[in-house]
């Protein structure tokens, strides 16, 4: 174990996660230039709690015009511009690979 990173020195906090697969119709999402906003919507009702039926071809040509229009409006604000020329990284740990119990 690195002596940087002991067991009595922190306490390391890892929950147990599962994983789940939802089942895809087969000739959803046929067209590439879709595959982001498939991609972000899932994730969206993932987070929402919503069902993933909602991701249809019916509703992804909306979806993909909404997020282009938001991007659009992010790209033309002003003050977004402004904060985004003054970021700094936050300074990074530069040590390698800490091991865990």
């Amino acid at each position: 174990m690195n002596k940087a990173c002991s067991s009595k020195s922190r306490q390391h906090h890892v929950k147990q996660y599962t994983v789940s697969y939802a089942s895809m119709p087969f000739l959803l999402n046929k067209s590439s230039s879709d595959c982001g906003v498939y991609a972000l919507k899932h994730i969206e009702c993932h987070l929402l709690g919503l069902d993933f039926s909602l991701v249809n071809d019916n509703n992804i040509r909306e979806a993909r015009q909404k997020i282009a229009y938001d991007l659009w409006e992010a790209a033309i604000d002003h003050v977004l511009n402004e904060r985004m020329a003054k970021f700094t990284p936050p300074k990074t740990i530069s040590s390698a690979l800490v091991e865990l119990e």
